[in-house]
């Protein structure tokens, strides 16, 4: 089933989709005229899309024999280092409380269409992984590791936002981070978060591979 998930992608329908929301939300930054939105948005959009070049690259770098096999495994660890961003930018919407009345209308559809690219090349992301790691371990195992890097992603949203951590952290104070994460493990609120997003983020990855199945059976007929 999942071999065949992407057939609607190879044509670059998604990515033309995502590049253009890309182009639409940077332009809704831009007439704002706000500095903090443009660098704000413009990174955390930038840092979204880091999952989905991981993910192309290795598809396509796999499928042309262009990469070695082994590479698959620690280029799906950085991916997941960097998963996080996708979904962050999400809370961003945040920040609408304090946006001024007279941009509100603006502001509301500008962090909406942010958050709503992210989102998307998140998904798209995850959907090509799959479709790596279904070939080598099969369907059962398969969406094991999917749900289980959801919830690793929702519980690195919560480090973002509300510890101000970073993925480069990883690498730049590894100790730092270790005994931040470990303290957040034993955290009420970071568990309710977690356990919340990672119930919006399965929900929304599997009607995501749902539509692009029906898609791909559609194109196909």
């Amino acid at each position: 089933m999942l071999n065949k998930l992407l057939a609607v992608y190879r044509s670059g329908e998604g990515l033309r989709m995502l590049i253009l929301l890309s182009v639409m939300s940077m332009a809704m930054v831009v007439v704002r005229l706000h500095p903090w939105y443009i660098k704000m948005l413009s990174w955390n959009l930038f840092l979204a899309w880091i999952p989905l070049v991981v993910a192309l690259a290795l598809r396509e770098g796999l499928e042309s024999r262009q990469l070695p096999n082994w590479v698959l495994w620690p280029g799906l660890v950085f991916w997941l280092l960097f998963l996080p961003n996708s979904p962050y930018i999400i809370t961003d919407l945040f920040h609408i409380q304090h946006v001024p009345v007279e941009t509100l209308w603006f502001d509301t559809m500008m962090f909406f269409m942010c958050a709503l690219t992210g989102l998307l090349a998140g998904l798209y992301s995850q959907i090509l992984v799959h479709r790596m790691l279904n070939q080598r371990l099969g369907h059962t195992r398969t969406w094991i590791i999917m749900i289980g890097c959801l919830m690793l992603t929702s519980f690195g949203v919560y480090l973002g936002r509300y510890i101000r951590l970073n993925s480069w952290d990883l690498f730049t104070d590894p100790l730092d981070l270790a005994q931040l994460v470990i303290q957040s493990l034993f955290n009420p609120f970071a568990l309710k978060l977690t356990l919340s997003y990672t119930f919006a983020l399965v929900t929304l990855y599997i009607g995501f591979t749902q539509y692009v199945q029906r898609r791909t059976h559609e194109s196909l007929d």
